[in-house]
């Protein structure tokens, strides 16, 4: 590998990070860089390096300052263009379309009548249509850990949310007919080719992911194989190779062969997808062909340093997707370690020599990104890689193209992929499940980060010049060191924690003592569901168990939690404890008396007992100790027959000094009780009952309380126009400072042996730039 270019694309990666956060995580590597260069007497290359340190750090910011809108929140009817293909769910259809002025909008129309399926479902890329609705702006990440939805949109160069109340006048142009190919092929697989496997079939031709089941997603996710799934040299070698050898059986001149070549990949690109991996080795293989045009020979590691360099000039915001981290990260492991690959005998020996050292490139992003790592993903690689490389891909491929002209007899051969996936799925399914050797951490400090990365590339290094060793075992002795030191992190680092989730019109709390010591989850919000149509019906269904609290949990280095409680047997509070059940993310669960009042309520204790999680049941006078937390029981006392809110699980406890009290949906009857039996009750922090609703929080219990804050858990917009303006009138009068979830996102108190703090993660702190 060239110096240079490995210096350069550390420099470019360097001057968009500064240029984006403005931190001093890369001033560490400048100066390594400047002391390298002095002591080699290169001081032309630190110049070097320092010039692409700038221009790119100017080129983000430029790219940065005219990533604004034209538009403002509001109605809007205008006329634009689908420039991807469409997605349709059930009722949800869903496209990133491109007005007359050039903005792009991620629009979304929910269908009303089953007829409009046939329609929506015929529109394609270069479809132009009048379309009347409202610009919103996409939503922050209001829950600490789970997915940044506006800053994926922004660096997308998409700042609206376009939700669309009709569809007309809808005609074709001849744009992007290369998009439209793509669909044609990703329609003909999904009607010639069993369901069950159709998915994996559109993956790996075209790039495309989302008719895959949502559980084998998963799955692939947690075990590290979803690469497999994607485009990526592979096949770009295998078109590159097949095309090349077919051109030159039809009498074309070397020469003429590799220009027609450079002309079809950044076809090829667009046609499955376009993603980092499939640019990545597009760009790659164009590389190579063009300088062996001009009879250079390009190294491998440099052509991956120009075409980082190349895709990162056009467009910097690629530098934080996963996958282009992902994609540039692995394939610069495994040739810094082509010689310790190629030194193994056995090709079972190189597979295995491959996958640690992919699974060591791929760390660092992973614990950062996902802050989890499946051990058993080794093993997994091992069995799959192989499978779907000398098996599945080869079979997919020439299946399809043996369908396109004997759709029948192609079709007869799918059928034997389908037993295959399906017996593969099952695999991955039941792993994932059973995992046993799941690491799952904080999210690693930048320096922490650099920690991995360099002892990470030390170790390879050592490996590749002096083989197995004295020195390479020094290296992987910093490697254990940074692993180590980052798992250990929240059992010296980590403040407490009292956080109230945004998770809409429902309760969530969270509170964790310091250093992790005790862990507890209060309530898990839940979505009021009411029958659909089977149209209606979507594959891609939201959930706040899978999307925000496992999420959430695992930033925090949570693989399970102490104690999981359950204030009362309300859809909004219990509605994904079963989520939290069968994936075995609770130590123990804790609920009232008088708990069980449906059926679904006794089915969700059963499944706790089923899955070997012990249930205790509490009442008045009893006292939880839960490692350094501890929580004395006020209510309920007895079971109220006619009211769950006022059965509802009440909390006291203490937060550094700060006392808090939560007190389930309890309404004033039940607040009056309360205070009957405890006169003398205060405490500094109320989490509001019942949402804020008219018939909670009272004045008499807010006198008594004086407390200094009260949160409120409450959906925006949610059709019950929670909190009443009486209350909010009552908090007011008594001088408490009101946290809202559906105005501040959520609400995090932290605090150590010293202090505390509060922190919001709103919804909107930043609207769109807009000229």
């Amino acid at each position: 590998m060239s110096l240079r270019f490995f210096l350069l694309a550390i420099s470019s990666a360097a001057g968009i990070a500064i240029a984006s956060s403005s931190n001093l995580f890369f001033l560490p590597v400048i100066i390594c860089l400047f002391i390298y260069c002095l002591y080699q007497r290169r001081i032309e290359l630190f110049f070097l390096c320092l010039f692409f340190i700038f221009l790119f750090f100017f080129n983000f910011k430029l790219i940065d300052h005219i990533n604004i809108t034209r538009f403002e929140e509001g109605s809007l009817r205008t006329e634009a263009s689908l420039i991807d293909i469409p997605k349709l769910d059930g009722d949800r259809f869903s496209a990133n379309v491109k007005t007359r002025e050039g903005e792009i909008f991620s629009a979304v129309y929910y269908l009303n009548e089953p007829s409009e399926i046939s329609k929506l479902s015929q529109l394609e890329p270069g479809n132009v249509c009048v379309m009347n609705g409202e610009l919103k702006p996409p939503k922050n990440a209001t829950v600490p850990g789970t997915f940044n939805y506006k800053q994926y949109l922004h660096d997308k160069k998409i700042h609206w949310i376009y939700r669309v109340n009709s569809i007309e006048d809808c005609r074709m142009t001849g744009n992007f007919p290369l998009k439209k190919i793509r669909k044609a092929g990703l329609d003909f697989i999904k009607e010639h080719v069993p369901e069950t496997s159709a998915g994996i079939v559109q993956a790996l031709i075209f790039g495309d992911q989302q008719n895959i089941d949502p559980e084998v997603i998963d799955a692939y996710q947690q075990l590290g194989i979803i690469h497999i799934l994607a485009i990526s040299g592979l096949h770009v070698g295998i078109l590159t190779a097949a095309l090349y050898h077919v051109l030159l059986r039809l009498g074309m001149t070397r020469e003429s062969a590799k220009l027609l070549l450079i002309a079809v990949l950044p076809l090829y690109s667009i046609i499955t997808g376009a993603s980092p991996s499939v640019l990545r080795a597009a760009f790659m293989t164009m590389a190579f062909l063009l300088f062996s045009l001009i009879n250079v020979r390009l190294k491998t590691a440099d052509a991956l340093c120009l075409v980082f360099l190349g895709l990162l000039l056009i467009d910097p915001y690629q530098l934080f997707q996963v996958g282009f981290q992902l994609s540039f990260a692995v394939t610069f492991f495994l040739l810094m370690s082509k010689s310790i690959i190629q030194q193994i005998a056995s090709r079972i020996g190189q597979l295995i020599m491959v996958s640690l050292i992919a699974q060591l490139g791929s760390l660092p992003i992973l614990l950062y990104h996902f802050q989890s790592v499946s051990l058993l993903g080794l093993v997994m690689n091992i069995l799959f890689v192989p499978f779907y490389t000398l098996l599945i891909l080869p079979f997919a491929l020439i299946n399809f193209i043996l369908m396109l002209a004997f759709p029948s007899l192609g079709a007869f051969f799918f059928r034997f992929l389908d037993f295959l996936m399906q017996w593969s799925h099952q695999i991955a399914v039941t792993m994932a499940a059973i995992d046993p050797v799941q690491i799952i951490t904080v999210k690693p400090g930048l320096f922490q980060l650099l920690f991995y990365v360099m002892s990470a590339v030390l170790l390879l290094y050592k490996l590749e010049t002096s083989g197995p060793g004295k020195a390479s075992f020094v290296s992987s002795l910093l490697l254990v060191a940074a692993v180590v030191l980052h798992l250990l992190t929240p059992s010296f680092l980590a403040k407490g924690e009292v956080v109230m989730l945004d998770i809409g019109q429902g309760d969530s709390m969270f509170i964790s003592a310091p250093r992790s010591k005790g862990n507890v989850l209060v309530d898990t919000g839940g979505i009021v569901s009411f029958p659909k149509e089977e149209w209606r019906k979507r594959k891609s269904q939201f959930s706040i168990g899978k999307n925000i609290l496992i999420p959430f949990l695992t930033a925090k280095g949570i693989r399970q939690l102490d104690a999981l409680v359950l204030t009362h047997a309300d859809q909004d509070h219990i509605g994904e404890a079963d989520v939290l059940i069968t994936q075995k993310k609770v130590k123990k669960l804790i609920v009232p008396i008088g708990f069980i009042r449906e059926r679904s309520d006794e089915s969700l204790i059963t499944q706790a007992m089923e899955n070997g999680i012990p249930v205790e049941v509490v009442q008045s006078g009893d006292v939880l100790e839960i490692n350094d937390l501890t929580f004395r029981v006020l209510a309920p006392e007895e079971i109220d027959k006619e009211s769950k809110n006022n059965s509802s699980l009440v909390l006291w406890f203490r937060a550094n000094d700060i006392s808090w009290l939560l007190t389930g949906d309890l309404e004033k009857e039940g607040e009056l009780s309360l205070l009957k039996k405890y006169p003398s009750l205060m405490a500094d922090i109320l989490k509001v009952g019942h949402h804020g609703s008219k018939g909670s929080s009272g004045s008499e219990f807010i006198k008594q309380l004086h407390p200094k804050a009260a949160f409120i858990s409450v959906g925006e917009n949610n059709r019950y126009q929670h909190p009443h303006q009486e209350v909010l009138n009552i908090l007011s009068d008594f001088q408490v400072h009101t946290y809202r979830t559906d105005k501040h996102g959520s609400i995090q108190y932290v605090y150590d042996n010293k202090k505390g703090t509060i922190q919001l993660h709103p919804p909107y702190d930043t609207v769109p730039k807009s000229k």
